[in-house]
């Protein structure tokens, strides 16, 4: 699978008042409250939103362009970029990007959009959008410029419609990208309860954990006994995951857990919140066919350490089909961590603007060399940053 971001950037986003963010295909973030993790997730919230309907919806979610510009400075532009290898003839060294700019003038908000890629082997392409004006610049060939409706017209929801000589192709994987990012953040009394069979992936909060466990056992038995199987390392007494039909012509299903020693099976509303949140969590794990990019908001939110290693495993072992991007406040979760795989959050106490990442993954593993300390006795002793002052 291709890496599809190698780098996040952000100004002035809420508290990301300068961020530049290289990202392997596992990535944690670690650090105190307020340091920025949240937002590092806002941006790739933020994009989807506005690609899935439009700019004025994803600020309307924010409440406005105010609540996004970062609180400290109220005066310079928004820019978030993201790049990676999305489009065919992305390479490391040719990365794709996007970049949006968003900037108050007067009563309105302008944007501007950018898009870079290779059309082609050993040609690249700039499309930018400014206003209503269209520019597609070509290193080699001649220029194109079109206008779009209105100046409120989001380049990522017009420019697909353009040929694929002309552009539309890689704007069209742009736009597939970003509409499928995936923040999870399971709300574990939405997901106890039974869901209508659609046969549809996990959502975001998981309201639908029935539905997408029948689809897994439907679609991929293996990872589905699989699943039961890592469910069951973190419940000992788990013997079975039983999915059963709700009455009515709903066309429902329910989730019932069989433990040994107790005769009827457990509903899932009666189960422990760290129980239903690790299996939505493994059934997003274990999706058959995965968002290209999956982030995970506080993943051991509710979890018995001795859940951290199955869970780590079955991320590192979906990282081949989805890119993961995770926020954790464990130090268990991160003892277990490769230095590569963590990214370190702190905040300026002066300035209050998020420093991230606060060291180099080099850095991490000098200092654990030197100590001869696990990354989470590190972390939680204030070494490696990312603590409260």
């Amino acid at each position: 699978m291709k890496q599809p971001v190698t780098r996040i950037r952000a100004r002035n986003f809420r508290s990301l008042a300068h961020v530049d963010l290289p990202l392997q295909p596992l990535n944690v973030l670690i650090g105190p409250n307020g340091s920025g993790k949240t937002n590092v997730l806002n941006v790739l919230r933020f994009l989807a939103t506005m690609v899935k309907f439009d700019l004025v919806a994803a600020l309307d979610d924010w409440n406005g362009f105010d609540h996004i510009q970062r609180l400290a400075t109220k005066t310079g532009a928004v820019e978030l970029t993201i790049e990676g290898l999305v489009t065919q003839n992305a390479s490391p060294n040719a990365p794709d990007s996007y970049k949006l700019r968003l900037a108050r003038q007067k009563n309105s908000i302008s944007r501007r959009e950018e898009f870079t890629f290779k059309r082609r082997g050993g040609r690249g392409r700039r499309i930018t959008v400014s206003g209503s004006q269209v520019r597609i610049v070509e290193d080699e060939g001649p220029d194109f410029s079109h206008n779009l409706a209105s100046n409120q017209t989001m380049g990522l929801a017009t420019l697909p419609k353009l040929s694929d000589e002309e552009g539309g192709l890689g704007i069209r994987d742009f736009t597939d990208f970003l509409s499928q990012l995936q923040v999870l953040e399971p709300d574990v009394s939405a997901a106890r309860r039974p869901a209508r069979q659609y046969g549809a992936p996990i959502a975001e909060d998981a309201s639908n954990l029935a539905d997408a466990l029948a689809r897994l056992r439907m679609r991929d038995p293996d990872s589905w006994e699989l699943l039961k199987s890592e469910l069951g390392r973190c419940l000992p007494g788990l013997e079975d995951v039983l999915l059963s039909p709700v009455g009515g012509p709903s066309r429902s299903v329910t989730v019932q857990l069989v433990e040994r020693g107790i005769a009827q099976p457990i509903e899932l509303a009666d189960a422990s919140y760290g129980t239903v949140r690790m299996l939505a969590l493994l059934a997003a794990l274990h999706e058959p066919d995965p968002p290209p990019f999956t982030a995970i908001e506080e993943i051991d939110h509710g979890l018995h350490p001795y859940a951290m290693d199955v869970l780590l495993d079955r991320m590192r072992a979906a990282s081949a089909r989805t890119q993961i991007l995770a926020a954790t406040h464990s130090p268990t979760l991160v003892n277990r961590l490769r230095p590569a795989e963590i990214i370190v959050c702190d905040r300026d106490p002066e300035t209050g603007a998020s420093v991230i990442p606060a060291m180099s993954s080099d850095q991490i593993e000098r200092a654990i060399r030197a100590s001869e300390w696990s990354p989470g006795e590190l972390w939680f002793a204030g070494a490696i940053r990312g603590v409260p002052a």
